[in-house]
């Protein structure tokens, strides 16, 4: 893919990437809506760090084992940061979608992401679910968008 990125901070792997039997595919675009979502997971983990400073420091005085209640901050905080893998995995699993064209994975995806920002948004208006309604909508896009151009999808 000309003119993109090699790596970056949120997927780490170069331009190209290797597959089984030597073979290599080129990776999706870096600015793709998985791409997004990985970051999301990334900055996740951030402000989950600087929001929770003193609970997750709390955890860790207490040895982390049976540290973790049912409510109160200290479950927020687990809460909060037990998303950002899942919506790192997500991202990457989105990207390999992309990478393979399966226009349906990324429309079905990209479903998933606004029926859940929307569900956010409106349980929690002031934060940001509203990011998972875009990066929604640009993975439907872009699922519909290829699905035009080439024709059938599987």
């Amino acid at each position: 893919m000309t003119g993109s990125r090699v790596g970056s901070r949120c997927f780490p792997y170069p331009g190209r990437a290797p597959r089984a039997g030597g073979r290599t595919v080129s990776v999706v675009n870096s600015r793709s809506p998985g791409w997004w979502l990985q970051c999301l997971g990334v900055a996740h983990v951030g402000v989950g760090l600087v929001l929770y400073r003193e609970p997750l420091a709390g955890i860790v005085r207490h040895k982390l084992v049976g540290t973790i209640p049912d409510h109160g901050e200290r479950a927020t905080a687990f809460w909060f940061l037990t998303n950002a893998p899942v919506l790192w995995m997500s991202g990457r699993l989105l990207r390999a979608a992309e990478d393979a064209g399966d226009l349906r994975a990324q429309r079905v995806a990209g479903g998933v992401l606004i029926g859940t920002g929307l569900a956010g948004a409106a349980a929690m208006p002031v934060s940001p679910f509203a990011a998972l309604v875009v990066i929604g909508v640009a993975a439907i896009r872009r699922g519909a968008g290829a699905a035009e151009l080439s024709g059938p999808t599987r």
